[in-house]
């Protein structure tokens, strides 16, 4: 049996290079809702400042669950994130 190609453009997509266009998406919009620094919007959110500080940095693998309870705390669905929209509100 064949294997069916289900990537057409047969392009892989670079997992590091990814991480940090999160993370500079989060960055983005942490500074768009008016938090200046990370370690204050991670502390006034209860979320460990050093794994939010991993996730803006893009050194750290980010879980899908993880992403969406910093979302939900930035006041944002997983499609607004992802579609780009204005994140101010």
């Amino acid at each position: 049996m064949e294997k069916k190609d289900t990537n057409p453009a047969n392009t892989e997509i670079d997992t590091k290079e990814e991480l940090k266009k999160i993370g500079e998406r989060l960055r983005k919009i942490r500074k768009e809702k008016g938090y200046s620094s990370p370690d204050k919007f991670a502390y006034e959110h209860n979320i460990n400042r050093s794994q939010y500080g991993k996730y803006e940095a893009g050194s750290e693998d980010l879980r899908i669950s993880s992403l969406i309870k910093v979302l939900n705390k930035l006041g944002l669905t997983i499609e607004e994130f992802f579609q780009g929209e204005d994140c101010k509100k």
